[in-house]
């Protein structure tokens, strides 16, 4: 856990409760505003303002049955899965499971909130922001509460890799009727597979392991929309514009000469 050059009490920070200095659940002392001022080289993403008045509340928790959480990002190693960066690494327990939250807000807390699990290779939504993560948690303390927690989020995660061939089916016809994704469709490689986690909904995660080890992450913005492709093939555009070539449409010399290349 990060070390602080000033101790202060716990208060509420925003966000978070009070109770979250309850059983099983203790927390670092706060930085000085000059540390703060300090993390803003190393930051990945946006220090906002209420993530700087939480780190002058506390830097972090210990929590029991878990393991240490850290909000200044300087505890563990940066998050792999580049389309999840921005991001803040909060913790990885004896489990291999990464706890990461996003960094690209402007305002607020960090958020939303993921679980990358390394086996079932899936990344489980878990909360939208760290105040409501830290609630999940905080209510999860309690003895045998937290084992039972973390045994259902792995159960989603089996769930979402058994349903992975289903889910992006769903997801792509739900994204193909959506005009404001069409131009991102259109760029990603051929056999691509989409997942849609816009819509709160029972199962809620995506398979970045689908494609394997060497398997390419794709992702809409800053939407929780995701994509997994094998090696780089050609796209959909390029696909459509094919299939009109061998057909004997007329096309731009240009792009008919890009496809015959």
């Amino acid at each position: 856990m990060s070390t602080a050059d000033n101790v202060v009490p716990f208060n509420p920070a925003p966000g978070i409760a009070r109770t979250h200095r309850g059983p099983g659940i203790a927390p670092a002392p706060g930085l000085s505003p000059e540390a703060i001022q300090g993390l803003d080289a190393s930051y990945c993403g946006t220090l906002t303002g209420d993530m700087r008045a939480l780190l002058q509340e506390s830097c972090g928790l210990s929590v029991r049955g878990f393991g240490n959480l850290d909000f200044t990002g300087r505890c563990y190693p940066q998050e792999p899965i580049q389309v999840l960066r921005p991001c803040l690494t909060l913790a990885i327990d004896d489990e291999g499971r990464r706890w990461i939250g996003e960094t690209s807000r402007q305002q607020g807390l960090p958020g939303p909130i993921w679980c990358v699990l390394p086996e079932p290779a899936v990344a489980v939504h878990v909360s939208d922001d760290l105040a409501s993560f830290l609630d999940k948690l905080n209510a999860s303390a309690h003895p045998g509460h937290l084992a039972r927690w973390l045994r259902g989020l792995h159960v989603e995660a089996q769930r979402v890799w058994a349903w992975r061939q289903a889910l992006a089916s769903q997801s792509y016809d739900a994204c193909r009727k959506d005009r404001g994704l069409s131009g991102w469709l259109a760029e990603l490689p051929l056999h691509a597979r989409i997942y849609d986690l816009r819509a709160p909904c029972e199962v809620r995660g995506w398979p970045y392991g689908v494609a394997g080890p060497d398997g390419r992450f794709y992702r809409c913005g800053r939407l929780p929309v995701f994509a997994v492709a094998t090696a780089p093939s050609g796209s959909r555009w390029q696909q459509h514009m094919t299939r009109k070539a061998g057909t004997g449409e007329v096309l731009w010399p240009a792009v008919a000469a890009s496809l015959a290349a």
